[in-house]
């Protein structure tokens, strides 16, 4: 286990409860800190102000007005947040939409857990992480 993956506090944006639980055990398994799971905008918004995580894994189809393009854009302005897009939306007005905000990956479902792995080291590795 890598110093970086014991620093690294990743947020959970999921609207699918189980599948949510699912990454966030391989991510522990892996060695990072899963701070919170969020199935909504507003759930996330909320979690990164009180812990601001050094990664967002992303959903795109969330519950609630506010789809994932638009959270991760306004995490990102607001916390300078790195997101990590997972979803199952792959058509091109989505990854346009998705390209638009700067990402630092885009994961397409399914995935294996060593893609999930890879997908989030890359990510990590767009900038230095913040210490604590």
């Amino acid at each position: 286990m890598t110093h970086a993956r014991i620093l690294a506090r990743i947020l959970i944006v999921e609207d699918e409860v189980l599948v949510a639980i699912a990454n966030a055990e391989i991510l522990e398994d892996l060695g990072y800190r899963v701070i919170g799971m969020a199935v909504s905008h507003e759930e996330a918004v909320d979690q990164a102000a009180t812990a601001i995580p050094d990664l967002v894994l992303m959903d795109i189809r969330l519950k609630g007005a506010v789809d994932g393009i638009v959270s991760a854009g306004i995490l990102k302005e607001r916390h300078g947040c790195r997101v990590l897009f997972v979803t199952g939306q792959g058509d091109a007005t989505t990854r346009e939409r998705a390209a638009a905000v700067g990402p630092a990956g885009y994961l397409r479902k399914p995935f294996t857990p060593g893609q999930l792995a890879d997908a989030v080291a890359a990510a990590l590795a767009w900038a230095p992480l913040r210490s604590g």
